[in-house]
Order: C-alpha cells, then sequence, then structure tokens
C-alpha cells in the first residue's frame, strides 16, 4: 500500500510518460503537475516507488517510466473512481443500427471505426451472440423450384437471409406453412427441439427433411456470426508503437486474427471496464494493453468491445469513453 502522495507522484509519472514518451524527472513533474512538494521530496518519493518496483530507471536517463506493476496499480487507481461515478451514456449504436437498416454487419462496422478515431486507438467490436437473440418471424420465399431464400427476423431488429435447397419443388402455399410453423416453434425461446412436433405437422418426407435443413443450417449460421470480430484503426497499433516495442506488432496482428481474441474477449470480466496488461494478455505481449467493456444492441443481445494499445496508452481516457457506452 502507497501513501496518497506516492500515489500522486506515480499517477503524474505515468500520465508524462504516455505523454512525452520518455523517462520522466522530478524537474518535469513540479513542471507540469501541482504537487505541492520539493524536488527533494519527489526523488525520495520516487526512490520509494523505484524499490517497491512500481517505477524503474533507465541506463539512459535519470528520470523513471513505470513498470508494468505500475501501470497496473494507475489502472486499478482509475477503474475505481471511475466505478463511483455516474456516467451519461451514449445511445450510438442504436442510432446505428437504424440508419443502417438494422445490418448488424455495417452498423458494427461503422461503430468499430467511430470508436478508434475517438480513442486513438485499434478497436475490436465482437458480434453479439445471437443466441441470445429471439426469432420473431421466419418467411420462406422460393427462388426456383429447387432454392429457397429464408428470412429470419429477430427482435432486435437484426434480418439474416439463407439460401436453402430443396430435394422436391416445394410451393408458395407449402412454404408459408412450413414457416409459419417453425416460427411457432422458435417464438420466445431458442435451442428448441421439435422432432415430434415435425412428424405431427406433416406426413410428407420432403417436406420434413426440408425443415430438418432449415433448422440446422440456421443453428450454424447463427453460431459463425456469433464469432465475428469488426477492428477500427487496425495501422493506429502501429503507429502507437515505437522501436523500444515494435517487436510486439506480429504477435499482437497474429493474435487478433486468431480465434485466441475471442477467448480473450469471452473470459474477460463483466465489469463495466475490464483492463488486460502486458503478459496479463499473453507472454508474447509485454508491451500491449488490451481494454474492454460491453456494448448493448438490446437488453438481450449483448457484445464486447475491445481497445488495444500500447501499454503506454492513455487509460483514464479510454475507460471514460468505454463507460459513456451502453
Amino acid at each position: 500500500m502507497i501513501t496518497q502522495r506516492q500515489l500522486s507522484i506515480l499517477n503524474a509519472i505515468v500520465e508524462d510518460y504516455v505523454d512525452l514518451g520518455q523517462p520522466v524527472g522530478s524537474k518535469t513533474l513540479i513542471e507540469r503537475h501541482n504537487l505541492n512538494v520539493s524536488a527533494a521530496t519527489i526523488r525520495n518519493e520516487m526512490k520509494v516507488l523505484e524499490s517497491i518496483q512500481l517505477i524503474e530507471k533507465t541506463h539512459l536517463s535519470s528520470g523513471r517510466c513505470p513498470s508494468q506493476l505500475g501501470f497496473r496499480y494507475h489502472v486499478n487507481y482509475l477503474l475505481n473512481e471511475a466505478s463511483q461515478q455516474q456516467h451519461s451514456k451514449s445511445q450510438r449504436l442504436k442510432t446505428l443500427m437504424a440508419s443502417n437498416h438494422y445490418n448488424v454487419a455495417s452498423a458494427l462496422s461503422e461503430f468499430a471505426e467511430e470508436l478508434s478515431k475517438a480513442s486513438q486507438y485499434t478497436t475490436l467490436v465482437m458480434r453479439p451472440d445471437f443466441k441470445q437473440d429471439i426469432i420473431n418471424d421466419i418467411q420462406l420465399v422460393r427462388a426456383n423450384a429447387f432454392l429457397v431464400i429464408m428470412i429470419v427476423v429477430f427482435t432486435s431488429g437484426h434480418v439474416e437471409h439463407l439460401h436453402l435447397a430443396s430435394q422436391a419443388p416445394l410451393t408458395n402455399e407449402e412454404l408459408t406453412k412450413i414457416a409459419n410453423f417453425v416460427s411457432a416453434q422458435f417464438k420466445y425461446q431458442r435451442d428448441v427441439s421439435f422432432e415430434n412436433e415435425i412428424n405431427t405437422f406433416t406426413n410428407s418426407p420432403v417436406e420434413r427433411d426440408f425443415i430438418k435443413n432449415l433448422v440446422s443450417s440456421l443453428e450454424v449460421h447463427i453460431n459463425e456470426q456469433s464469432n465475428g470480430i469488426f477492428t477500427g484503426g487496425k495501422f493506429k497499433l502501429i503507429d502507437a508503437l515505437d522501436e523500444t516495442n515494435v517487436s510486439s506488432i506480429q504477435p499482437i496482428l497474429q493474435y487478433i486474427e486468431s480465434h485466441r481474441i475471442i477467448n480473450l474477449l469471452e473470459n474477460m470480466s463483466d465489469k463495466a471496464t475490464d483492463v488486460k496488461i502486458g503478459d496479463e494478455i499473453d507472454n508474447n505481449l509485454s508491451d500491449i494493453s488490451i481494454i474492454t467493456s460491453d456494448y448493448h444492441i438490446d437488453n438481450n443481445l449483448r457484445g464486447r468491445i475491445a481497445v488495444i494499445g500500447p501499454t503506454a496508452m492513455r487509460y483514464q481516457n479510454v475507460i471514460q469513453l468505454l463507460n459513456a457506452i451502453w
């Protein structure tokens, strides 16, 4: 546990190191912060912070840099402060959904770019888990004798289109009857199993096979859609790194493009905002930080946001930004 004065000095060192990109000395702290103590006192407190490994001295300067432990202490302070504050919540995503005609892919892609511009870092927006969304209606439209287009409308306003093959031609009347039947089974519930209901519904082997294919295709499609990630400002990550940590570029890009980032986002806590720093993420990512939060499309449907940058990132700005998102 450190004193309030030591915490103020640590926070000032982190802020100046992020702003200036170089080790911070007592003179810089006095010039940039109203700490109301002498340079000698600051140097003594810096020695204490160094002894408990919250800051470290480089060989090239008399100044100090935050250690990963120091960044963690600073971030924990910011998260605690943020948890005690009331935040005005933005409904921007709802506006984007409407302007993109409830096309989730288009809305989330635009959302990722906007968040990247606002944060000045690379941003990932993970698709919501559509397995939690409720199917409101299913419509079947015959494209030709053996091809049917399935239109799936969710309560969130999201719409999906799937192509289904039929072993034998189905009339428009048969397709309408099947669509009404399947919609009734899915309404207000998911992961339903209605083998017996299918057998009661129709004696036609063609219709039975078509319904089973429809349900299977829909479930596979929803599972695949729920793993999608939209990236905003990917090259901002490269811009944020310098010659001391440029080696982190390839590992983090590989991490983003693999399923490991999805697992990380899914396993990070359900706090309003969470932060992973350096090797808390992965042993190969010592110079990277990831800040995550939730977003909501409606009360049932939510996804994850991740802002990725160097460990020397403007945590306070990003935490405030993410805390303002609903």
